[in-house]
């Protein structure tokens, strides 16, 4: 008979842990069968109240007629289930001879997922039984994967070094275990584990037990296992190589992360799919790891990113941030305190969510001066070059459009690499007024070709003309429309400084063109907007 604390897994594949064992009363004397009612049974049916990991499977928060049962941890977790429409799991050792023992239809398997250092996910393929089965025993293999299996029990460790002892890989992902003390008990069975998975399950950890180490693991992933902070804490001693720890999914906040010490070898951590919110709480926690060089925090809550503090985050060089809520171009220019950051991931932010891919690429590769690759695509020298050109151009078309000097101040304020920008690219110049004589006038002009690729001008020539730089976006569009015959409102425009580049659209009707930092040479786009 199952016993609270037990995990259990149903037909459907759903996995839960036992919170209850007994007879649930309801009025006429039936047992409460969560969705249904079934046949009297007196007051001796067993039935074990389950939490389910997935709150979908359940119904209710562990209550049955006013009686409350047992609690979860959301409020539809819970169900009532007879024993037998649950399994309590298997041994390790029945479920390792059953798939290396035993020769199965496929030479190649997908063994799991973890998170890369860019936010991505990596597979994990290992080979298939029958195939390892022509070369080796089971005693000398080093890869083993036993995910989903329904693995509840593990071996002592004399019965699995006896069987397995050179495992250096091992995946347990989404079974039944429940005991961390147990696992931890298995060190001196797998002196030469090197990677260890446990995502899926809901582990306990005692930390009175008696629990050993693991000295070469370098990989922990515990993925959707519902670890508390403090836990991790506490668990990460017990591996004291580890480079990579995986715990995305975790349902972990803000006030989840403490700061505590942790492993100094830790070089990448990914803390993905949480409801992470507060850059504070991130650095408070992470930010002094000497070795961290990568960090994954992509699908959280965040809204914002503070410059780094003087020694946080010192080492890291990659950072994914996408799917965020980040907002403002002041986090972008937060992330050039981080001595060593050279690689951004920043997809689905409401910072980019409105602009084109060209545009958003060029603010941000201006406007991050170390940045070596961008949404993992590298960033070239002629790239930066003319991104932070047509950059600068912008901030000192907005300078000059403002005659009060506080106005300027808080422009420049919101434009940290200015400074810099301008001592990189001294030829760039304010842009002139009509009142300074005919060279004057001549520098706030910009030689332009207009290319018709709208469906109602294409077959129009190119045509060069020189502008402006105050003429607005709208302006422009209807001497465009004159010239091709064209309803300005219908008129799409978009410009790049050469034919190889990504065109920037010039979405801003009451902008000047000179913001966009149109060059001479520039080509603008002219396109329906149906």
């Amino acid at each position: 008979m199952a016993t609270i604390g037990d995990r259990v897994e149903d037909a459907d594949g759903f996995r839960g842990t036992v919170r209850y064992v007994g007879s649930i009363q309801s009025k006429g004397d039936q047992v409460y069968w969560g969705t249904s009612v079934p046949p009297r049974c007196g007051g001796d049916c067993q039935r074990l109240g389950i939490e389910w990991d997935d709150s979908s499977r359940g119904k209710h928060g562990g209550a049955a007629n006013g009686v409350q049962y047992f609690v979860t941890r959301a409020p539809t977790a819970g169900t009532f289930v007879a024993p037998e429409k649950v399994s309590r799991g298997r041994g390790l050792l029945p479920a390792l001879h059953e798939r290396y023992m035993q020769a199965e239809a496929s030479d190649v398997r997908v063994a799991g997922e973890v998170a890369t250092a860019g936010g991505s996910s990596k597979s994990i393929q290992l080979v298939g039984v029958h195939k390892i089965q022509e070369k080796q025993h089971i005693g000398v293999i080093c890869k083993v994967s036993l995910e989903g299996c329904q693995v509840a029990t593990l071996p002592t460790p004399a019965e699995l070094a006896a069987v397995a002892p050179n495992i250096q890989e091992l995946d347990l992902g989404f079974n039944l275990l429940a005991s961390w003390a147990e696992v931890l008990s298995l060190a001196t069975a797998l002196p030469k584990l090197e990677q260890l998975v446990l995502s899926g399950n809901r582990l306990q950890y005692d930390a009175t037990a008696d629990a050993g180490a693991f000295p070469l693991v370098t990989r922990l992933v515990l993925n959707q296992t519902a670890t508390s902070w403090t836990d991790l804490l506490r668990i990460c001693v017990h591996f004291p190589a580890l480079r990579e720890l995986h715990v995305a999914a975790n349902d972990l906040a803000d006030a989840d992360l403490i700061e505590g010490v942790w492993p100094e070898t830790l070089e990448l951590v990914d803390v993905s799919h949480n409801s992470i919110g507060d850059w504070a709480a991130v650095q408070r926690a992470l930010g002094g790891l000497p070795a961290l060089r990568h960090l994954v925090a992509t699908h959280n809550a965040l809204g914002a990113i503070a410059p780094s503090a003087a020694g946080s985050f010192a080492s890291l060089e990659s950072l994914a941030l996408g799917d965020n809520r980040i907002a403002s171009w002041a986090s972008m220019d937060a992330l050039n305190s981080f001595p060593a950051l050279t690689l951004l991931r920043f997809a689905k932010n409401p910072l980019v969510a409105g602009l084109g891919a060209g545009e958003a690429r060029m603010m941000v590769v201006a406007r991050c001066g170390r940045l070596l690759a961008f949404n993992g695509s590298e960033i070239r020298a002629k790239e930066r070059t003319d991104a932070e050109q047509m950059y600068l151009k912008r901030i000192i078309h907005e300078v000059a459009s403002f005659k009060d000097d506080a106005d300027k101040h808080k422009v420049l304020a919101s434009h940290p690499r200015y400074i810099d920008l301008l001592a990189k690219y001294p030829d760039i110049q304010k842009p002139a007024t009509t009142t300074g004589g005919p060279a004057a006038l001549a520098r706030s002009l910009v030689a332009v070709t207009f290319v018709p690729m709208s469906s109602q001008a294409a077959t129009m020539e190119p045509m060069a003309k020189k502008l402006p730089l105050n003429m607005t976006v709208g302006q422009l569009k209807t001497l465009v429309g004159k010239k091709y015959g064209l309803e300005p409102a219908a008129l799409q425009l978009s410009f790049r400084a050469t034919a190889k580049e990504m065109p920037v659209p010039l979405d801003d009707d009451s902008g000047d063109v000179g913001y966009y930092g149109l060059q001479d040479g520039a080509e603008i786009l002219v396109n329906d907007v149906w």
